[in-house]
């Protein structure tokens, strides 16, 4: 590299200005501030969680807590609500994300194909769930009807086909395999559904990927489908239950009169207590999203460029 840079005459260099510099600087800035705008919410809640309880409810936590405490995250291990919560919302997300990509996967794969009959008709009936819908009422009396309300189905048996993801699919099926690949395995006499589990399975990990971790991302992060249809507190996924924890904080009567000082700073550290565990259950609950992520990022980037820039 030495070599090749010596070998370019210095009058062929390019020669940067002060206004490309000034640029490049306040380029470098922007985009730091930006990411710094993102990231400090996400470290916050984690300082805060590791804080005394003290010391949170005080504000002063900016960079890094003064004492380094595990107190919150032993109260959210001690919760078994917690972790049923945790283990709902694990089972959730698995069920649905497959649902998803079953629902999802074959009918681009279908629509791919030019010679499929009634293609433009099916593609506009996918297209028309984008902007009609029966509401509320009409799908609660829909679950109702299919028996499914205050069961796990209700958060597994959703909206399996979004319209975009559909289109993006059948994008990558479009562009990305090219037709000499089925057409050698027609002339082998594979079937369509050999073809398809086969040859367009295999060929299309990225963008299988890229609908995974939009049906996970959703479905880890949903609360209203139970919120509306799930009573049972032992069916509820981790998101409703700290929403109860954040909102709905449970008060008791207390005669602050014939306590004791020892019972009153108790009673105010556990007061406090809540603040950091609030912090912790957040962190918890969004660390599996924040360790998949980085394993699926090269899939996705790919996934999403090849399925729509191309189409």
């Amino acid at each position: 590299m030495m070599k090749a840079k010596a070998l370019v005459p210095k009058h062929n260099r390019i020669r940067r200005s002060r206004g490309d510099i000034v640029f490049d600087i306040i380029n470098v800035i922007i985009v730091v501030l930006i990411t710094l705008t993102m990231i400090y919410p996400m470290w916050y809640v984690i300082i805060v969680s590791f804080a005394t309880p003290e010391e949170a409810v005080m504000g002063r936590l900016y960079i890094w807590p003064k004492t380094f405490t595990l107190e919150a995250y032993e109260k959210v291990f001690e919760n078994k609500d917690i972790w049923t919560g945790y283990l709902n919302t694990i089972i959730y997300t698995v069920a649905h994300t497959l649902y998803v990509l079953i629902l999802t996967v074959p009918p681009a794969y279908a629509l791919s194909k030019k010679q499929l009959p009634g293609r433009v008709a099916i593609t506009w009936y996918f297209f028309a769930t984008m902007f009609i819908s029966g509401g509320l009422i009409p799908s609660y009396m829909l679950n109702k009807s299919l028996g499914i309300i205050n069961s796990r189905w209700i958060m597994i048996l959703g909206m399996g086909v979004g319209y975009s993801n559909l289109v993006i699919t059948r994008t990558y099926y479009q562009t990305s395999i090219p037709t000499e690949v089925y057409e050698s395995a027609y002339i082998d006499g594979a079937t369509e559904w050999q073809t398809f589990l086969m040859i367009a399975i295999p060929l299309s990990g990225a963008i299988i990927a890229v609908m995974a971790l939009y049906a996970a991302v959703g479905t880890w992060g949903s609360w209203y489908t139970a919120f509306i249809y799930i009573t049972d507190q032992k069916k509820w996924p981790l998101q409703l239950r700290l929403r109860q924890i954040l909102i709905l904080d449970s008060t008791q009567s207390l005669d602050i009169y014939s306590m004791t000082e020892e019972d009153i700073a108790q009673m105010q550290h556990q007061a406090f207590l809540m603040t950091t565990v609030k912090y912790a259950i957040i962190f918890v609950a969004c660390l599996p999203m924040l360790v998949l992520y980085p394993f699926v990022q090269k899939y996705f980037v790919k996934g999403v460029m090849i399925g729509s820039v191309k189409g």
